[in-house]
Order: C-alpha cells, then sequence, then structure tokens
C-alpha cells in the first residue's frame, strides 16, 4: 500500500499526519507541494508516487470570499479533485475525498441522506458539488465524505473564535437558527483510517456517505457549551454565560448564505463502521482540552 495525502497543513490533513506520521507508506503533502491552481504538477507527483490510496483534505472553504473568487474555487474543489479522480482511475487507487453540507440548500426539516437532491447556494457548495460529481463519473474507486462543522485546535474554526472573543468580549451574540452538529477533525482522521482498513480486509462500496458527529445544536447552543465547557477547565474568560446572546441569521448577514439546516444523516455510515460515532459536545470536549494542553487560548 502506497497512500498520498493532499492538504496536510489543513485541520483534517494535520490529524491525518498525526495518525499516519510514522507510517512510511504513507506521504504527506501540503500547499507548497502541490499547488492545485496547478495541476499538471499535482498529476506529475501522482505519477511519481503510483499510489494505491489518495486522500484529499486539501479545499478552497472561505465560504464568503468565494462569492467572489468563484473561478479559484472552483479550480481548487473541483477542476483539481478532476485531476485527482482521473489519476486514481489510472493507477485503481482507492480515492478518499471531502465534501460539505453545503450541496444541499438547508431548506429540509430532517437531516440530509445521501439520496437526497443536492441544490448549493453557495459557490463554495457549487464548487464542492462539482467536485463529487467529476469523482463520480471519473470511473475511480472513490468515497467521499460529506461533513459539516468541522473544529479543531488548527486553522480557523469556530471554537477557536468564539472562545478568543469570549476572552476579550463581555457580551457576544450568536445565531440560533441554524442547526447541525460539530465535528471533530480528529473524528474525520479516525474515520478515514478505519474505512481504509475496512475496504483492505472486506472492501467498502463506492459512493457518498455523511459522517458528522451525533446529536444537533445552534451555533448558540455550541457556543454556550464550549464557553462553560472552557471556563469549567479554568479558561479565564470575560464573557459569562449568560451574556451570550441568541440572534436570527437575519440579524448576523454575511456575503455567502449559510444553510439553516446542516444536518446530516450519518446511517449509511454507521452501518459499516466498527465503533459508534460520538457526540458533538464529545468533539467539542476534546478541542477545548488540546488548546488548553497546547496553551493555546491565549
Amino acid at each position: 500500500m502506497k497512500t498520498l495525502i493532499f492538504g496536510g497543513s489543513g485541520q483534517v490533513g494535520t490529524e491525518l499526519k498525526n495518525l499516519f506520521q510514522s507510517d512510511s507508506n504513507v506521504r504527506i503533502v501540503n500547499r507548497n507541494d502541490a499547488d492545485f491552481t496547478k495541476p499538471h504538477l499535482v498529476e506529475t507527483l501522482i505519477n511519481d508516487v503510483e499510489p494505491t490510496h489518495i486522500i484529499n483534505a486539501a479545499a478552497y472553504t472561505s465560504v464568503d470570499n468565494a462569492e467572489v473568487e468563484d473561478a479559484l474555487a472552483f479550480q481548487v474543489n473541483a477542476e483539481a479533485v478532476n485531476v485527482l479522480a482521473s489519476c486514481a482511475a489510472r493507477y485503481d487507487a482507492l480515492f478518499l475525498h471531502y465534501s460539505t453540507d453545503y450541496v444541499f440548500d438547508g431548506l429540509g426539516n430532517r437531516p440530509y441522506q445521501e439520496v437526497d437532491a443536492t441544490n448549493p447556494v453557495t459557490v463554495y457548495g457549487q464548487s464542492k458539488l462539482k467536485g463529487e460529481d467529476f469523482i463520480q463519473k471519473s470511473g475511480c474507486r472513490h468515497l467521499i465524505l460529506r461533513t459539516s462543522w468541522v473544529v479543531s485546535a488548527t486553522g480557523k474554526n469556530f471554537i477557536k473564535t468564539i472562545l478568543k472573543h469570549a476572552q476579550t468580549k463581555d457580551q457576544l451574540t450568536v445565531v440560533n437558527d441554524q442547526i447541525g452538529a460539530v465535528t471533530s477533525a480528529g473524528l474525520i482522521s479516525h474515520v478515514t483510517a478505519d474505512l481504509i482498513r475496512l475496504d483492505a480486509l472486506t472492501g467498502v462500496d463506492s459512493g457518498i456517505y455523511h459522517l458528522c458527529s451525533s446529536g444537533e445544536a445552534s451555533w448558540f447552543d455550541v457556543a454556550l457549551y464550549a464557553i462553560r465547557r472552557a471556563a469549567k477547565k479554568g479558561v479565564s474568560l470575560t464573557c459569562d454565560p449568560n451574556n451570550v446572546i441568541p440572534c436570527g441569521s437575519d440579524e448576523y448577514p454575511m456575503r455567502a448564505e449559510r444553510p439553516l439546516n446542516s444536518r446530516l444523516n450519518t446511517g449509511k455510515l454507521e452501518e459499516i463502521l466498527t465503533n459508534p460515532i460520538p457526540h458533538w459536545k464529545t468533539c467539542v470536549d476534546g478541542t477545548i482540552d488540546e488548546l488548553i494542553t497546547k496553551d493555546l487560548l491565549k
């Protein structure tokens, strides 16, 4: 087995690096090694490695900037992905790729299943869906993992942002009408490793799988829980939990529209996984614990 992982400096990529760092059969590259705006160089790299597995943790993830940088978003999230998928087909490699709940419009009233109709309303979501389409049309063996609300101790994410604000502001306002499940990059990386092992043992059917933590909450619920958890762990905060104020999405306008319903049904994935998927609070707990351990809450 030879595994090539793209996006080694991102949230999920960093966790994959930690997980596979002692495996000499795994090569992890970042943007400096594989620039997705130069697909011919990416293809050359794959040809040099001749991998049996390709994991793509690289992506254009700035949802708001994608609205004005649409060409770049499609180049990274779709065109480059098409190159990876084509190479995977050529080498009969398993291609594992991460997608997003943003392929849906968020107007549904239940957790989305893999078979539900997509209807992305943002450029980011449209570019990620186009990447999915390229993978499925390439004929390669593939696992597309749609996830949501990713957090970790590295990179930019909601938990880090809300706690930094809570350290300097005495009141915070957080939207309470967007519902989903905070999912740790660590959970995503471990499920990735499990799927690769399962595929080697019994085979895993190609297709789309939804991966997020269990339970559901609004961003307001997550913020409140994170602040209480951090305070309990001894983090000095300026904002008291009683001063976290809920608001509607219309009171917090963004360049790109956010889905109101980001819930994903993970039943299909749970049928093949050995371990149960943890609750979103567990993902928040682990992230905060790591931030404290690494002294990143300053």
